[in-house]
């Protein structure tokens, strides 16, 4: 009998772990965040508000160096104008983000009761370099700025033109109306999360980056693993079941405890694939050293179910490296490099 009444209790915790894959998708209250957004792009395009105007109520928008007679161009310019129109429908169509932002700072209000909800100010870019990093977070400020033409869609055509700023292909499939509550999430992170000068190994960095997509964990708990990091399902399978192979290429490369500025280009920042330097690399997503520090997280957080977010996300990087035991099982595939690296990163992601 007592034998019976264990493996009924064993069952019980099975299908509660199995029933809640996400520690972090806890009940919020019915009433959401009420967030304040102001698009400033609205009132620079309307040129019948004096420029004055604008620049006395957004003095943080406008640069010194820039004269008024250049803001006046900008104001009038038909291409600018354009991208903004082009802003305004594309989220417009979509009628999603405030309610979808409301809920990602629902959730960082219960994580962090202390922490300022911000003003959410929105704008055009005008396709300037801004797109590639559209969010910025300022926590002591309780400011956030969003270029919202860093969403317009993937097939949308101004990202098909070649001026003022290309847009390449990896990067734009990331550039859709979806994707901006993990950017949110991401501006977040780098903001909030502590960062030490005297730990930038690649193992360093690479829990780092997890500790990023475990917040993305808490604060977009319904959201896609895919739309959190960035993959397409098929990078996803790809990452899933390659898993063993990447961290053991890793480590008999002898990368954990690197501080080659080189590794974080290879693995950790945005392009169409990581570079292991032979014929399986064009298979791989980009940034996988991202997806194994998330797994690092993964397994510390496993170790240690009474950490709360703010706990974990100020744990020292060597701390959960070490006692997270990470040890994904090895697969068939070799990973060893076939080439030597090439002195041009960018160009081989191009």
């Amino acid at each position: 009998m007592k034998a019976n009444n264990g493996l009924l209790a064993l069952m019980v915790i099975l299908l509660v772990s199995c029933g809640k894959e996400n520690r972090w998708d806890v009940e919020l209250p019915e009433e959401k965040v009420k967030l304040e957004f102001t698009d400033i792009s609205k009132d620079f395009f309307d040129t019948e508000i004096p420029l004055a105007e604008v620049q006395a109520k957004y003095p943080f928008f406008f640069l010194d160096t820039v004269s008024n007679q250049i803001w006046e161009a900008q104001r009038e310019h038909p291409f600018e104008r354009a991208v903004y129109d082009t802003v305004v429908k594309v989220f417009r169509e979509y009628g999603k983000t405030h309610e979808e932002l409301s809920e990602v700072f629902t959730y960082y209000q219960y994580h962090f009761p202390r922490h300022k909800i911000p003003h959410i100010f929105t704008y055009s870019s005008t396709l300037q370099e801004n797109i590639y990093d559209p969010v910025i977070y300022g926590a002591q400020e309780g400011l956030m700025f969003i270029a919202l033409d860093g969403f317009l869609g993937t097939e949308n055509p101004l990202y098909k033109m070649q001026a003022p700023l290309k847009v390449y292909d990896y990067m734009a499939k990331n550039m859709n109306p979806e994707n901006l509550p993990a950017a949110v999430v991401r501006a977040i992170g780098q903001e909030i999360i502590p960062f030490n000068i005297r730990q930038q190994t690649f193992g360093d960095l690479m829990v780092d980056e997890g500790k990023k997509l475990i917040l993305a964990d808490a604060l977009l708990p319904k959201t896609s693993d895919e739309l959190k990091i960035g993959y397409t399902p098929e990078k996803m399978k790809w990452a899933k079941e390659n898993e063993g192979n990447v961290w053991n290429y890793f480590v008999e490369q002898n990368m954990v405890f690197e501080t080659d500025r080189s590794l974080r280009e290879r693995f950790l920042n945005p392009a169409p694939y990581s570079k292991f330097l032979n014929e399986v690399e064009t298979d791989s997503p980009g940034r996988i050293g991202v997806y194994i520090g998330w797994q690092i997280c993964k397994a510390y957080l496993d170790k240690n179910p009474d950490l709360t977010l703010d706990e974990f996300l100020n744990t020292d990087t060597q701390t959960i490296f070490t006692g997270s035991k990470y040890k994904p099982k090895k697969g068939d595939g070799n990973y060893t490099p076939t080439r030597p690296e090439s002195n041009d990163e960018i160009k081989n992601y191009e």
